[in-house]
């Protein structure tokens, strides 16, 4: 994200710290941007080795959004909130500072190779350019031009992010709304249409989660989303509460998990009964068997009944 020194790290904002949530504890998500942004075709369950993003620099460190090695790859992408005129020179840096640290670990003639590079918009101008770019002049007048493609995540349709399973980018949909949440607030019927795509967007994920058999990534993807609105909406009550109403961390649950449950259940029936037959079969007092297993004496009864052993109250 900065240059830091190693005292003074700095600390992340709500979109930066959603973004690295959702690097550790859901990885797979980061595989369709990656396609998306270098034109790769990893399947979702590609192994990915997430790496060591803070680079010594002289003065202080320089640290990266993410760093990854897919087989003999490096990628190293980075999530900005805003547009940012000096992002190139930056990327320059981080990406210079990681090829440099690689190339220490080599002998000579060394061979320093920079990683494949991408920048994640989150927010983006009419002005944003598609790619950011540098020359590099050496001394013998060669130049190379240094280029990094930009992703605009509000250029990304509903249908778009679906279809590329751009799960990452979830969570900043509502983004693309917050230049109206003002007048939202005031006017409840200009919320309509966004609610619609947000109610949209909920159905047809909790709908893939089902399919897929994967309820956790949509749990834990609308958490995530709801953190985000909370932030931005902050300072819109009622426009909030119908957001989180929508976005109100259902969790699903699968046929094979209730499958599971129901079973475990028949099995904690399935011993209660067991031991209550042991019991009256010891001929011991109704009420102390009951009293055991919490359960009422006419239930005792009932169980004993049904195992044809005769019970005189």
């Amino acid at each position: 994200m900065k240059k830091t020194s190693s005292h003074n790290l700095p600390h992340g904002t709500i979109f930066d710290d959603v973004y690295r949530t959702m690097l550790q504890k859901l990885p797979s998500t980061i595989i369709p941007a990656i396609n998306e942004t270098f034109g790769t075709h990893y399947d979702e369950n590609t192994s990915l080795q997430q790496l060591r993003n803070e680079h010594l620099e002289i003065g202080g460190k320089i640290i990266t959004d993410s760093l990854f090695r897919i087989g003999e790859y490096l990628y190293h992408l980075e999530c900005q909130s805003t547009p940012d005129g000096t992002m190139a020179i930056r990327m320059f840096e981080y990406d210079f500072a990681i090829a440099l640290e690689d190339a220490r670990k080599q002998t000579a003639p060394y061979h320093i190779k920079f990683p494949l590079s991408g920048a994640i918009y989150l927010r983006h101008k009419s002005t944003t350019p598609d790619e950011l770019s540098l020359t590099v002049e050496f001394p013998d007048k060669q130049e190379v031009t240094y280029r990094v493609p930009v992703i605009k995540v509000q250029e990304y349709s509903l249908e778009e992010i679906f279809n590329k399973h751009l799960w990452l980018f979830i969570p900043y949909y509502i983004m693309r709304f917050e230049d109206k949440f003002t007048t939202m607030e005031e006017y409840p019927d200009k919320r309509t249409a966004m609610l619609a795509d947000l109610q949209e967007m909920v159905t047809k994920f909790e709908s893939y989660a089902k399919n897929t058999k994967r309820p956790s990534i949509y749990t834990d993807i609308m958490q995530l989303a709801k953190r985000v609105a909370e932030h931005l909406l902050s300072n819109q009550k009622n426009t909030k509460k119908e957001v989180n109403r929508i976005m109100g961390g259902k969790i699903l649950e699968l046929h094979s998990e209730k499958m599971l449950r129901k079973g475990k259940k028949e099995g904690r029936l399935e011993m209660l009964t067991s031991l209550v037959v042991s019991n009256l079969k010891k001929n011991k007092p109704l009420a102390e068997i009951a009293d055991s297993f919490s359960i009422s004496v006419d239930e005792v009864i009932r169980i004993g009944k049904k195992h044809g052993i005769n019970i005189a109250r």
